[in-house]
Parts: C-alpha cells; structure tokens; sequence
C-alpha cells in the first residue's frame, strides 16, 4: 500500500510539474505585438525640396478586439491592423490613401526578391546596406518601387522591420527632377 502511495504521489507530482510547464503558454491570451508597440516613438528628419522637416511618429493605443494599433504621423491621426500593416482609417492627407500599407515596419520574412506592400505600390527587396541610427550600424534590407514618373528606395532593419530610411524622386516630362525628398529615423524607443 505505502508502494502504490509512493508510486502516486511521484506520477501526481510529475503531472503537476508537467502542467506548470506547459499550461503558462497554452492558457496565456495573445499579448500586444512586440512592434509595434505602444508608446514606440520614431522621429524621422527629412529634406524635401531642400526644406528640413521633422515627422514624429507615436503608437498611441492597442485594440486587441481588432489586433490593431492608434498611430499618430506628425499631425494626422490612423488606424492600423498590426497583422498586414493596412490604415483602415486615416485623418489629414491619409485619409485620402485609405486602404494603404503603412512603412512604419515591414514582415521580418523576406529575402531579396520579395515583394512588400508599402502604402498603395509593391517594393522589391533589391539588397542589403548597413546603416546608422543614433551612432549605431544597423543592418538593412534595401526595397526598391518605381511607378508613374517615381521612383523610391527604402531601408528596412532587418531584425524589427522597422523603417530606418527612404528617397524619392518625382521625374517631370523632360526627365529632371520635378520633386526629391530623403528621411532617416533619427531616434526611437525601439532597440535596434
């Protein structure tokens, strides 16, 4: 009888165990995205047309009903789903673009030659660079997209798929730039 006890106790003690291991991951609900995350701060400095512009970016707030995000882009205000990056609403010149890819981030599981939507256009992955963010070399996936008269070469992180960098160039009829602007993130929260 003390055998059988034993015995029970040590196959009661294992489940138990057993269950403290597994049920934490199984029973836990679906957590907020680790990018983006709320309060992630992005500030961008840009040149265009030769003016500095400063655009700072914020996560604002969390829906986990919808898996989207509250983002607000210098003055203008969007709603985001964190899953495919699509603005499903949009305030100031957005709200003109809706439905868009943001370019906040891109999907971490792309190559060269992957194809990633950035607001209504397909950018190509054409290569890699390493960058620097805040005195720190970041490495990055170099995107490339051309339509109409533009063309626009992006940089994402390759780890985070955060937007690091970016220029385009509008070309006119006579094929002279019409409109240029480069940006580059110049500080954020999130670890690169």
């Amino acid at each position: 009888m003390k055998r059988k006890s034993m015995v029970l106790g040590i196959a009661s003690l294992a489940a138990i165990l057993l269950f403290a291991a597994i049920a934490p991951q199984a029973l836990r609900a679906k957590g907020p995205p680790q990018i983006p995350f709320v309060g992630m701060s992005l500030t961008y400095y840009a040149n265009a047309l030769g003016n500095f512009v400063p655009r700072p970016v914020t996560v604002l707030k969390y829906y986990p009903e919808t898996n989207s995000v509250l983002i607000r882009d210098a003055a203008d205000y969007m709603l985001v789903y964190v899953e495919n990056r699509e603005a499903y609403w949009a305030t100031g010149w957005y709200e003109t673009q809706v439905p868009f890819a943001v370019e906040y981030w891109i999907p971490t599981d792309i190559k060269i030659g992957s194809h990633v939507k950035i607001y209504q256009h397909e950018a190509e992955v054409i290569g890699s660079a390493v960058l620097s963010v805040e005195g720190k070399s970041v490495d990055c996936w170099q995107l490339y997209a051309a339509w109409d008269d533009w063309q626009v070469t992006s940089y994402y992180e390759k780890i985070t798929g955060l937007w690091i960098a970016a220029s385009g160039v509008l070309w006119d009829e006579n094929g002279t730039p019409a409109w240029e602007w480069v940006g580059h993130l110049a500080s954020t929260d999130v670890a690169l």
